[in-house]
C-alpha cells in the first residue's frame, strides 16, 4: 500500500506540472496528453516497449503531436473535439486497471507466503498471462497490421515466461498432491498389513485349533486301540468310587441317625422352644422344685404365636410377660424395662392398657429369674396349692397354685395350661432330671408310662385312639408321642426309620420288633403290646420273640 500511495502522489506532481506548463496553449490535444494520469507516467510500471528495449538505443522516436497534425490534419480536426475527452477516459481506466493489478498482485504474493496457500501467487500470474495473451491474440487477429514478428515474437516468449510460472506452479501443486496420495497411500499399507497381521493370528489359531483337534483324534484312536486296557482301569476306577460313595452314604445316615437322636427329646414341641429353655426349665425344677411342665407350658401360652414367639418375648426375652419393678433394677438377669401395650381382664371385661415390662438378658435368665426372683416372693412361695405341686412334682397343681395366688387375671389361665400340656406332652418333664434330659434315659420312662395307661384298651385294626381302640404300631406311636418323638405309622416304617440294636442292648422304651408286630420294651424281659384282634394291650414276657431293638432317642 505504501508504494500505491507514491505512485498516487507522483501522478499528481506530474499532472500540476502538465497543466502549469500549458497554460495558454490553445491546442487541445497537448493538454489532453500532458494531464494524463495512469500507471506509466505514474511512474508505477514501466512501459512494455521500455522493458523490451532495455539496454539498446531506441531506433527513433515518436512523432510530435505537432508532426502528426501536419500530416494528418484534416483528421485531427474531425477528431480535435472528441479527443481530449476519450483520451482522459481512457487514461483513468488503464490506471484502474493498473491499480487492480498491483494490489491482486500484492494479495496473491501475501497468501503465497502461507503454507496453506502456498503456490497461489505462481497460479495467479500464470492466469493472468494466460488472459493478457488471449487479449493480444484477440488483438492482433482485429489488427492484422499491429502483429509485427518482432512484437509476436515478444509476446510468445513473455507469455512462455508466464506460463512457466504457472506450469511451476501447478508442478508444486501436483508435488503436494503426489505427496498427500503417497501419505495416504502409506496408511493405506499400515492398514493392510495390520489386517494381513490379524488374518495371519487368526489362521494361526485355527491352525493350532486344528493342531489340537488332531491331537484329541489321535488320542481317540489311541485309547480305541486300548480299549480292553482301558475297560479295566474304568472297572477299577467305578469300584473304588463305589465304595467312596457307599462310605460317604452310610456317614451321612449315621449321622443323621445321631442328629435326630440328639434332637428327640424336642421333637413334638413347639418349634420356638428350644433346647435351652428345656434345660433352663429342669434346672430350675431340681434347684427351686418347681415342675418343668408347668414352666414350658407357660412359655408357650404367654409368648407362643403361631410358630414363633411374640414380640415382647423375642425383642426383649421376656418369655412370662412379666412386668416391672424396681427392686428388679439390681439383679443380674435384668437389662432393663420397656413400655408395652397389652390387654387384661378385669371384672370379666378385656381392657386394653399400657404397662412397663421387664427386659431380660437372655431366655435361660428370664427362666431362673422366674424361680429365682419371682417366686420366691411370699405371695407365691406361701401359697398352699404351690407348695403340695412342688412336693408332688406336678404340674396341674402348678398352674391352679399361679392362678391362686394372682399370677394372671384371665379366667382361663389354668385351663390354658393344662392344654398345653395335653397337646404336647409336657408332663412328662415333670421330675426329669437335667442328666435324664440331655442323656435322653427319661424319654423312656415316659414313653413306658405312656403304655402303661394304655393297659386293657381293646386291640382295633388301624386303631389309633388311645383309651378306645389301637394296632401294635397304633401303640408304639401314641406312646412316642406322649414323649415328645414323633415316629412313622406303621411297624415296617418304624423299623426302617430307627437305628436296630441287638435285643441284648436293649432299654426301656425302645421298640421291639419283628416282622408284622411292634411292642415297647419294659425293662428286665417284659414288654407292652397289643396282641391281636380280641384281645386288649397288656404286658408279656420273653423279649425273645422279636428280632431286635428299634432306638429313635
Amino acid at each position: 500500500m505504501t508504494q500505491l500511495a507514491k505512485g498516487a502522489q507522483a501522478s499528481a506532481t506530474a499532472t500540476e506540472a502538465a497543466v502549469s506548463a500549458t497554460e495558454g496553449a490553445v491546442d487541445a490535444a497537448e493538454v489532453a496528453r500532458a494531464t494524463r494520469t495512469d500507471a506509466v507516467s505514474s511512474g508505477l510500471v514501466r512501459k512494455s516497449g521500455d522493458r523490451r528495449a532495455e539496454g539498446r538505443k531506441p531506433k527513433g522516436s515518436k512523432p510530435s503531436v505537432k508532426q502528426s497534425r501536419s500530416k494528418g490534419e484534416g483528421k485531427a480536426d474531425a477528431k480535435a473535439a472528441d479527443e481530449p475527452a476519450s483520451q482522459e477516459a481512457k487514461s483513468a481506466l488503464q490506471a484502474r486497471r493498473h491499480l487492480a493489478a498491483l494490489a491482486a498482485d500484492a494479495a496473491a504474493d501475501e497468501a503465497d507466503d502461507s503454507d496453506e496457500l502456498e503456490g497461489t501467487g505462481d497460479a495467479y500470474r500464470a492466469s493472468r498471462a494466460a488472459i493478457h495473451a488471449a487479449r493480444r491474440e484477440k488483438a492482433s487477429v482485429a489488427n492484422p497490421e499491429k502483429a509485427t514478428p518482432a512484437k509476436e515474437a515478444a509476446t510468445e516468449a513473455k507469455a512462455i515466461r508466464r506460463i512457466g510460472k504457472g506450469t511451476e506452479a501447478e508442478a508444486s501443486a501436483k508435488r503436494t498432491a503426489e505427496m498427500r496420495r503417497a501419505q495416504s497411500r502409506r496408511t493405506w499399507l499400515r492398514a493392510r498389513t495390520a489386517r494381513a497381521s490379524e488374518s495371519a493370528t487368526a489362521a494361526k489359531a485355527a491352525g493350532e485349533a486344528t493342531r489340537k483337534g488332531a491331537a484329541k483324534t489321535l488320542a481317540g484312536a489311541a485309547a480305541s486301540a486300548a480299549g480292553p486296557v482301558a475297560g479295566a482301569l474304568s472297572g477299577v476306577l467305578c469300584f473304588v468310587l463305589a465304595v467312596l460313595v457307599v462310605s460317604q452314604l452310610m456317614s451321612a445316615i449315621f449321622g443323621f441317625w445321631k442328629s435326630e437322636a440328639a434332637k428327640a427329646s424336642l421333637d413334638g414341641l413347639p418349634p420356638y422352644i428350644t433346647v435351652e429353655m428345656v434345660e433352663a426349665a429342669l434346672e430350675c425344677q431340681e434347684k427351686y422344685g418347681h415342675p418343668a411342665g408347668c414352666t414350658l407350658a407357660q412359655i408357650i401360652c404367654e409368648s407362643g404365636a403361631g410358630d414363633h414367639l411374640s414380640l415382647l418375648a423375642e425383642r426383649d426375652k421376656n418369655l412370662f410377660g412379666i412386668k416391672w419393678a424396681s427392686s428388679f433394677l439390681g439383679c443380674p438377669e435384668v437389662a432393663g424395662k420397656r413400655s408395652w401395650a397389652t390387654n387384661e381382664e378385669y371384672g370379666g371385661q378385656v381392657v386394653g392398657i399400657m404397662a412397663d415390662f421387664t427386659v431380660f438378658k437372655g431366655h435361660r435368665e428370664c427362666i431362673v429369674f422366674r424361680s429365682r426372683v419371682l417366686l420366691a416372693n411370699s405371695r407365691y412361695s406361701g401359697n398352699a396349692l404351690i407348695q403340695q405341686a412342688i412336693a408332688e412334682k406336678s404340674s396341674d397343681k402348678m398352674a391352679e397354685g399361679l392362678k391362686d395366688a394372682g399370677y394372671a387375671t384371665s379366667s382361663d389361665y389354668v385351663a390354658s395350661l393344662k392344654s398345653a400340656m395335653d397337646a404336647y406332652g409336657l408332663r412328662r418333664f415333670d421330675g426329669m432330671s437335667l442328666e435324664d434330659f440331655r442323656s435322653g434315659a427319661a424319654n423312656g420312662d415316659a414313653i413306658v408310662a405312656a403304655a402303661v395307661s394304655q393297659l386293657g384298651v381293646p386291640y382295633v385294626w388301624g386303631g389309633t385312639t388311645p383309651g378306645v381302640g389301637l394296632d401294635c404300631s397304633g401303640l408304639t406311636q401314641y406312646c412316642y408321642a406322649q414323649a415328645g418323638i414323633s415316629i412313622p405309622r406303621n411297624s415296617e416304617d418304624q423299623a426302617s426309620a430307627g437305628r436296630r440294636v441287638p435285643l441284648s442292648e436293649a432299654k426301656p422304651g425302645d421298640i421291639l420288633w419283628r416282622p408284622g408286630h411292634v411292642a415297647i420294651y419294659a425293662g428286665g424281659d417284659e414288654y407292652i403290646h397289643e396282641p391281636h384282634t380280641g384281645d386288649v394291650c397288656r404286658r408279656a414276657s420273653g423279649i425273645a420273640y422279636f428280632t431286635c431293638a428299634i432306638r429313635f432317642r
